[in-house]
């Protein structure tokens, strides 16, 4: 997306509400609005360009490869300057550029938009920044770097799943995760749509630095766990962590007594407290089964194994839980 500066937190408000979560922000005559918006909430990128100027070409390569992890991570992002117009239309194009299109191509996508290039010295940059990149040659240029995948409708399901079951379950006054965190020293399994979807929340909803943090302290704790298994072969995650007292296997999503991602954590999280004998967690663990199943089908055109297909909270978190996913589906266990 693409416009103005927002000038009042109403209108961070509004862009918040429209699912943008990520912003690049060109406006060099503001100095203190980039801490605003990040302060409200977005996953921030500063690039300050002087008004009817062009960027330095560095530092909007640097922005231009923020950008595209966040559009991978499946991030909304606003693009602005003061007025959504010349600065915003060069950025705009120049990842147009980036993305394969030639100079020619770039000015017919953006016709008739108000975000354009507007100067002279604005286009310039652009066909010298076009003639470096050069445009693709071997297939037709694609705006979206993601993959396109049909497992979104699985996922989609999944969320429908959770909201069902959350209306027979109401959150109690307090809850693991944000009053308590009785079940965040254990570290448990998760099935693959279940991985696939805390992935997916935690790539759109956490900032690029928090993000990281969190991978780093989700790679630690895989490699302890890597260790306890070694001491004490053949024994699942929880009953490790029983034997391990006094081992710190916090989940990496859990920050200052708060789960990063309360709202849409894993209902071994949700539901935390439930009797194991309910019939309802029977259920809801034979619909995850049967999602997890679908996905695996949707993603690779084959039969899932028998056995479900689980991964470690930790793994899953870091985002390791894909190469062993391939292993999987590869025949490979080791």
């Amino acid at each position: 997306a693409t416009g103005h500066a927002p000038m009042s937190y109403d209108e961070l408000d509004a862009i918040r509400a429209q699912g943008i979560g990520a912003i690049v922000n060109l406006c060099g005559e503001f100095c203190d609005l980039h801490e605003i918006e990040d302060s409200s909430g977005f996953d921030v990128y500063y690039l300050p360009v002087v008004d009817e100027h062009a960027p330095d070409l560095e530092a909007m390569e640097r922005a231009l490869d923020w950008m595209d992890e966040a559009i991978y991570l499946d991030k909304k992002v606003l693009v602005h300057c003061r007025m959504g117009h010349g600065r915003t239309g060069t950025f705009i194009a120049a990842y147009l550029l980036r993305r394969g299109f030639d100079f020619k191509a770039a000015e017919r996508t953006m016709k008739g938009r108000k975000a354009v290039p507007a100067t002279y010295d604005q286009r310039r940059f652009l066909k010298k920044y076009g003639k470096q990149v050069g445009p693709l040659q071997t297939a037709a240029p694609r705006i979206d770097n993601r993959p396109a995948t049909a497992v979104d409708t699985v996922i989609t399901a999944y969320h429908y799943l959770l909201a069902r079951f959350d209306e027979v379950w109401p959150a109690a006054e307090e809850c693991c995760g944000r009053d308590d965190h009785p079940c965040c020293g254990r570290p448990f399994d998760l099935q693959l749509i279940e991985s696939m979807h805390l992935s997916q929340v935690i790539n759109r909803q956490l900032k690029q630095k928090k993000r990281q943090e969190v991978i780093d302290r989700a790679f630690a704790l895989a490699g302890r766990l890597k260790e306890l298994h070694q001491l004490h072969p053949g024994l699942a995650k929880e009953q490790i962590a029983a034997k391990a007292k006094g081992e710190d296997l916090t989940c990496p999503l859990l920050e200052e007594g708060a789960c990063l991602v309360f709202t849409d954590r894993p209902p071994r999280c949700r539901y935390w407290g439930h009797a194991a004998d309910d019939e309802r967690l029977a259920t809801l663990q034979l619909a995850i089964d049967g999602l997890s199943r679908q996905a695996y089908r949707t993603l690779t055109g084959q039969e899932p194994p028998a056995a479900p297909l689980c991964f470690s909270s930790a793994d899953t978190i870091s985002g390791k839980f894909v190469e062993l996913y391939f292993r999987a589906m590869l025949g490979r266990t080791e």
